[in-house]
């Protein structure tokens, strides 16, 4: 599973740091305050929060989208290798 992000601006390269457990924690904080947003609101903060130290720059809201949904991908990923793991040890 691909666990870091990429966008490239002013021909400069910015990699986050890997998907965790506190990315995973930023998303379930939006998800429970608001259960009607959608995955780009949600995952937004733990975009942000993989990139914090990086030195990288505010990205383009495209940019951000598109990161948004690759860390949502993670998120269900994590998931759902969670709930496959617990269903094998039954």
């Amino acid at each position: 599973m691909k666990s870091t992000l990429t966008f490239t601006k002013n021909k400069k390269k910015y990699i986050s740091k890997e998907f965790d457990f506190e990315a995973m924690c930023c998303i379930n904080d939006v998800a429970f305050r608001n259960q009607d947003a959608g995955e780009l609101r949600m995952c937004a903060g733990a975009v942000d929060y993989m990139f914090d130290g990086t030195g990288a720059p505010d990205m383009a809201p495209a940019t951000k989208a598109r990161l948004c949904r690759e860390v949502w991908l993670m998120y269900l990923e994590a998931l759902t290798s969670k709930n496959e793991e617990a269903a094998e040890d039954e």
